[in-house]
């Protein structure tokens, strides 16, 4: 029997699954089976073709504490964790720090670093920039058709949309129903573009050389991501000859923020007081009830004997949408733990019976579903891209509880080059190209220290270029680490100064770029000695910054409301290779150890990887209560900033940084990452923005989106 839903209860009919929802629920989700027609009764069938059929499900940024088999009594995930336990879970599992980059690797077997796709950029998912992977390369679906797999995609893409040839059933897939972009309203299927203010539909529906917005009524109250794509699986799954092989890319929108959920998958989880969390539990909810529908279905058609799923996470969960990644360090958009070790598990009939409910720790990373797929559907990934794939073959030493084939995983590389330098969507540059040239996104941020007049690293020259207006202010050693306007590298620009007594110079601060009448209001901020300075909102109205320069001394003093006074330090140190590569970031893992070149964190380098926790049951969890939200103990790991070293096996929550202990491993790692980084293929070399409007938004998607309402592709070519 499949579920039924009705007036917000649970019924149960044969043979057909429809989830709908009363119009008078929070968020109703009136269904009439969107983009498709409802289906008969099927018979029973057996099937048992050679080559599996493959369920691989991604769960949008899925956190390490937000699944129920992790110990977590909080989360009602019971169909899921009965799945884990009839499979294997897969412990020592790597993904990239957030989306795109993961998703172009689960396609390609590759790095992430070898498509382009090592920097902050993410594909910059709002919609509207024209960017997508290389079509050399190819996909998934495509490699698997040489064995006679049809395949089908659902839910998220996020792997570029700007012609017909870079949508997912150009790359291989038989049939798809999902969004382009990088997230969605869970119900409106809404997402904003580039250009503020401008919302559209982003929802599409393709088969073969048809490629067009999903048009048909989505309800008047909008229908749950869960809902449609749980639907349209089945669907697939019922209407599928079983004696083809199938590949089925469920990539669901959950639990990705919004947190938004059915009323009443939010109202079981009312014992959570936090109300993101409680809604973000909604979704895990919602999402528990349909997974076991699309298994149903495999069995009503004869095909779980011979089914291969896959459970996995794309990054770690985000703290900023009520993710947790307890007890692990950091979440989404870090390189800690707690953003690149997955959640993951197989399961189904092809795992051993006597491997059920076990856990596999050997080493593996995202890019290696692309190969062991290969193998189990007896296909070659020989000739898929311009640079050999980055996986192996995992399937015989996890069916085998054996060492994996692994001996090392490529976290990230990236190298603090020009060529690497992208515009960030909100960027006000945007609207003065010319600034973008002068800007290098690759230089790291001051750092906050206090004052002291001999040390040399606190020097700065002040060197006036307009008596009014603009002066250079960098470092005293090699007068390249700059406060400039227009052209800072320190990413903090001091404009405006006004001479004070005694010598000194009074600025106003701002991020990333001054232009008159276009003046960002923000302001430094400091959360501790030798950590870099921060940006954030300054008072209402207020443009003030009382950042000072002393002439005699050559310092850059902070003066904060609080009283507090903390000098400006030169920039950190990049990584730099023997042969003069330097890095922005490089992460390794090999064996046990985990070594960290740079900061391996997000927007704020002070930040020392410690979150929120937002729960309940966590009194014994060494936090503390600070109102409604319960929090780490902080400030005794300081920031990696430079070179942190792990041993992820005996401190897996990177508490102790063990690189002064261990010079010969850091040395031997070290060498290891800059020998990678020759491979490293650059945003600029890799094809990943073919167009001449770069990684910034191109004006002709936006209207189309305004003349269709929806987000489709807006290129004949690129």
């Amino acid at each position: 029997n499949s579920l039924f839903w009705k007036d917000e209860q649970r019924h149960f009919c044969t043979s057909l699954l429809l989830f709908e929802s009363d119009s008078n629920s929070t968020m109703g989700t009136n269904l009439p089976l969107i983009c498709f027609v409802v289906f008969a009764a099927v018979s029973l069938c057996t099937a048992n073709p050679t080559k599996p059929h493959i369920i691989h499900m991604v769960v949008d940024d899925l956190g390490w504490n937000d699944v129920g088999f992790h110990d977590n009594s909080e989360l009602k995930t019971p169909n899921v964790n009965n799945l884990a336990a009839q499979g294997i879970e897969l412990t020592n599992y790597y993904v990239f720090r957030f989306c795109s980059p993961s998703r172009s690797t689960f396609m390609t077997g590759r790095y992430p670093y070898h498509l382009g796709q090592q920097t902050a950029m993410n594909l910059n998912p709002m919609p509207g920039v024209a960017c997508g992977i290389n079509l050399n390369y190819t996909f998934m679906p495509q490699m698997l058709k040489q064995s006679g797999y049809q395949s089908y995609a659902l839910g998220k893409w996020h792997l570029g949309y700007l012609t017909n040839q870079y949508t997912p059933t150009f790359r291989g897939f038989d049939h798809y129903v999902g969004y382009y972009s990088g997230a969605e309203e869970h119900f409106t299927h809404n997402k904003t573009g580039a250009w503020p203010g401008f919302v559209a539909f982003d929802l599409a529906n393709n088969t073969g050389t048809s490629v067009s917005p999903c048009r048909n009524h989505v309800g008047v109250n909008g229908t749950y991501s869960s809902y449609l794509y749980g639907n349209e699986s089945v669907r697939i799954i019922e209407n599928h000859d079983p004696n083809t092989p199938m590949y089925m890319y469920l990539a669901w929108n959950n639990v990705h923020n919004p947190c938004e959920a059915p009323q009443q998958f939010i109202d079981e989880n009312d014992h959570i007081q936090d109300p993101g969390r409680r809604a973000f539990a909604g979704m895990q909810s919602a999402l528990d009830v349909a997974i076991p529908q699309v298994i149903d279905a495999l069995k009503r058609k004869g095909m779980w004997n011979n089914t291969l799923l896959v459970y996995t996470t794309d990054n770690g969960g985000n703290l900023g949408g009520d993710g947790n990644n307890w007890p692990l360090r950091g979440g989404k958009f870090t390189f800690w733990q707690g953003g690149v070790r997955g959640v993951a598990f197989v399961t189904g009939e092809l795992v051993p019976q006597h491997l059920r409910g076990s856990k596999w720790n050997g080493l593996m990373h995202a890019a290696d579903w692309y190969p062991t797929f290969a193998a189990l559907a007896n296909a070659s990934t020989d000739n898929t891209g311009p640079l050999p794939i980055d996986g192996v073959n995992v399937w015989d030493a996890m069916t085998s509880n054996g060492t994996s084939p692994r001996t090392e995983v490529v976290i990230n590389i990236e190298s603090a080059t020009k060529q690497n330098i992208f515009v960030p969507v909100d960027s006000p540059m945007h609207k003065h190209p010319g600034e973008a040239d002068k800007l290098n996104y690759n230089q790291p941020a001051p750092i906050a220290q206090q004052c002291d007049g001999t040390n040399p690293n606190q020097r700065w020259s002040l060197s006036p270029v307009n008596s009014t207006t603009t002066f250079n202010i960098c470092d005293g050693a090699s007068g390249t680490f700059c406060f400039n306007q227009g052209s800072s590298s320190s990413r903090v620009v001091l404009y405006h100064p006004v001479e004070t007594a005694n010598g000194v110079y009074a600025f106003n601060a701002s991020n990333h770029l001054y232009v008159p009448r276009l003046r960002p209001t923000k302001c430094i901020e400091s959360t501790g000695l030798n950590s870099p300075l921060l940006q954030q909102e300054c008072s209402t109205g207020s443009e003030a910054q009382n950042v000072t320069y002393d002439k005699d001394t050559q310092q850059l003093k902070i003066n904060f409301v609080n009283g507090t006074v903390q000098c400006v330090g030169q920039n950190m140190p990049r990584p730099t290779g023997p042969n003069g590569t330097v890095l922005t970031v490089g992460v390794l893992i090999q064996g046990r150890y985990k070594l960290i070149l740079g900061y391996p964190g997000w927007h704020q380098p002070a930040w020392d990887g410690w979150v929120p926790v937002p729960a309940l049951m966590t009194d014994d969890k060494d936090v503390s209560t600070s109102g409604d939200r319960v929090r780490f103990q902080a400030g005794e790991n300081p920031p990696c900033v430079g070179q942190c070293l792990f041993d992820v096996e005996a401190d897996p929550e990177e508490r102790n940084d063990i690189s002064a202990q261990n010079p010969a491993i850091v040395a031997k790692m070290r060498a290891r990452i800059f020998e990678l980084a020759k491979s490293e293929v650059t945003i600029e070399a890799s094809g990943l923005c073919p167009t001449p409007a770069g990684t910034k938004p191109d004006p002709a998607c936006l209207a189309i989106a305004q003349k269709t309402g929806f987000w489709e592709p807006w290129l004949a070519s690129p």
